[in-house]
């Protein structure tokens, strides 16, 4: 197998691929060591791969065209494409619908059916992780203008969070989100940039805060807020898949801290239910991604 496919080398696919992970860059996905296992535990016969779409106009929907017509079963969309999967779709579940983004395609005989798991993905993690459902927390999201930022906000409105604050910099779409939000909650929703007079006092009336920023992907980086602004027993979600400074930093102050790494494991685990209408082996899923030792 090759670490990914193109459109010109779909010829060249192993037997059985009818999914994969399309997204610009790919080789970094994640994706088919989680699937795969779960695809393999359940006895389908189906191989999971990367597919490397051009980013000019029109490249991804041609892809999914040669898909199609290859007879796959579905595929998960990252970055960049998420916004471009929606609108690729016939149908949209709620969440893919507020959020304007799809990160899972069902193919059905009507056309490409699409859904967001990172949202549901999210609210699974968050209650594994915390012990507490997400409709019962007051929530902070920092990056919330970003492409998952903006699911989980959505996400959190959705399942009536009471308090939902939104942290991004100063940009149109934040106020745009706020807007789009209001219809659907009852929550008290606010929103602020980090050098808002009002960030303190919101952070420590959160009982969650999400770092939904890049901060923290890579070793260095600042830090999205002041830590001195973090209280003890607050809760903070990382979406970064390993510890960052802020996780580390939030655990010393006697936060309860966890990574990224359920939210991802979720969001992949109810996309294979939307595509084969079954719960996989989510503990082969996790396996594949983080090793046995996770366990």
């Amino acid at each position: 197998m090759l670490p990914f496919y193109t459109a010109d080398q779909l010829d060249q696919l192993p037997a059985g691929a009818r999914l994969g992970v399309i997204g610009n860059p790919i080789a970094h996905s994640k994706s088919p060591q989680m699937q795969q296992p779960a695809l393999d535990a359940a006895g389908i016969p189906a191989r999971y791969v990367r597919l490397l779409a051009g980013a000019e106009e029109g490249a991804f929907e041609a892809l999914l065209a040669q898909l199609a017509a290859l007879d796959f079963i579905g595929v998960n969309v990252t970055v960049p494409f998420k916004k471009r999967a929606h609108d690729a779709a016939v149908f949209l579940d709620p969440l893919a619908q507020l959020s304007g983004a799809v990160n899972t395609l069902v193919r059905r005989a009507d056309g490409w059916h699409g859904y967001n798991t990172d949202g549901p993905g999210f609210s699974r993690a968050i209650e594994e992780c915390f012990g507490r459902p997400l409709r019962e927390l007051r929530v902070l999201i920092m990056g919330a203008c970003g492409g998952a930022g903006s699911a989980l906000a959505c996400q959190c409105a959705l399942e009536g969070c009471p308090d939902l604050t939104l942290v991004n910099r100063p940009r149109p779409e934040l106020a745009q989100l706020v807007a789009k939000l209001k219809p659907h909650t009852a929550a008290t929703l606010t929103a602020l940039h980090f050098d808002s007079p009002e960030l303190p006092a919101a952070v420590a009336a959160a009982d969650l805060i999400v770092n939904a920023t890049s901060l923290g992907l890579h070793e260095g980086d600042p830090m999205p807020i002041p830590p001195g602004l973090l209280q003890p027993g607050q809760y903070l979600y990382d979406i970064v898949t390993h510890e960052t400074a802020l996780h580390r930093t939030a655990t010393a102050r006697g936060c309860r801290a966890a990574t990224g790494q359920g939210m991802l494991l979720w969001q992949g685990a109810i996309a294979f239910e939307h595509w084969f209408s079954r719960t996989p082996d989510v503990r082969q899923m996790k396996i594949g991604l983080y090793g046995e030792a996770s366990h």
